[in-house]
């Protein structure tokens, strides 16, 4: 990361133009994640320092993104169990 670049001047509309580039890939996940994260009540104050503290060291230290990484699987497999289930449920209402 460049700890050099200032984004003080960013404004809504210069951000969904850096949004629209071919790299943009992470910075719109990111931004998805967290717009979505603050939707959460789960995600408090505690966790948002968390974040705000690893964006002002520009690094996630390397236990904590491998145990974050197996976080996310798990999550990811719930979601898909729940899509799943909901899936089976909807199938038996239609046959109702």
């Amino acid at each position: 990361m460049n700890a050099n670049v200032d984004t003080g001047f960013c404004s809504v509309p210069e951000i969904l133009l850096m949004l629209r580039a071919p790299g943009a890939g992470w910075l719109a996940t990111l931004l998805s994640a967290l717009d979505e994260a603050g939707r959460d009540p789960d995600f408090n104050a505690y966790h948002r320092a968390i974040l705000a503290r690893c964006l002002d060291e520009q690094a996630v230290p390397a236990a904590v993104a491998e145990s974050a990484r197996l976080r996310t699987v798990q999550f990811e497999e719930a979601l898909a169990m729940q899509s799943n289930h909901n899936d089976r449920l909807g199938d038996r209402a239609a046959v109702c």
